[in-house]
């Protein structure tokens, strides 16, 4: 009860934290209720200090508030892609605070097509949004309300943006779509990927990187590496 009541008093707050680099960025406990916390060693603010240098090309396809892309500014390019309007609005906050010219946002979901789809707001928390035919997982606990977005694939970004050399999934039960619209990406590009991956989708992720030719680390959270 008592964390359900903190959920409802964070719908919406709008706060300032600073990342283990000193950037200052805009979060919303609605996003998930460890943004009332200090920031400074969140595990993906490491995550970039270990994958991402000068020179690196970042996409952070799931950005949420972007403490992963906003530890990763020191790379040459980040694209931040984040279906969720309210989060995404933080984004830009951010990034017009900062005057970051070497950070872009994407206001869509990525998906296996270029198109709309249904996209579902959580409940709990904004950090499980999910497109609706993903279904999510059970930290959403339901929904708040479901939005139409525009998809695209990696792909398409490929099409149009410097070829990523570390790419950050966090997709909520699509990342077989993901992958699915990523097989030039895959292909040519060949960057190195962090993904949080579902268990029902497993199988079909760790395969996709199989045909690829690469190399899997770790259990649910892969780093996944071009073999060859």
């Amino acid at each position: 009860m008592l964390r359900g009541a903190i959920e409802r008093l964070s719908r919406n707050r709008v706060i300032s934290r600073k990342l283990g680099n000193g950037a200052s960025i805009f979060v919303s406990p609605d996003s998930a209720l460890r943004y009332w916390k200090s920031l400074k060693n969140d595990p993906l603010g490491q995550l970039a200090a270990d994958f991402v240098d000068e020179k690196s090309v970042v996409w952070d396809v799931g950005a949420n508030c972007g403490t992963f892309a906003f530890s990763a500014v020191h790379a040459a390019n980040v694209v931040a892609i984040e279906a969720d309007p309210f989060l995404a609005n933080l984004l830009q906050r951010t990034v017009l605070r900062n005057g970051w010219s070497n950070v872009e946002l994407v206001c869509a979901a990525v998906s296996d097509s270029r198109g709309l789809a249904e996209f579902t707001i959580a409940h709990r928390g904004r950090s499980s949004n999910f497109l609706t035919k993903a279904v999510g997982r059970s930290q959403a606990g339901g929904s708040r309300a479901v939005l139409t977005v525009p998809t695209v694939t990696l792909d398409d970004l490929l099409d149009h943006r410097p070829a990523p050399t570390f790419i950050k999934i966090d997709v909520e039960g699509a990342e077989v779509d993901v992958l699915r619209g990523a097989t030039r990406l895959l292909s040519e590009a060949r960057p190195v990927f962090y993904i949080e991956v579902d268990a029902a989708q497993a199988d079909a992720c760790r395969a996709i990187f199989s045909s690829a030719d690469y190399a899997i680390e770790g259990d649910y959270d892969w780093i996944a590496r071009p073999s060859i």
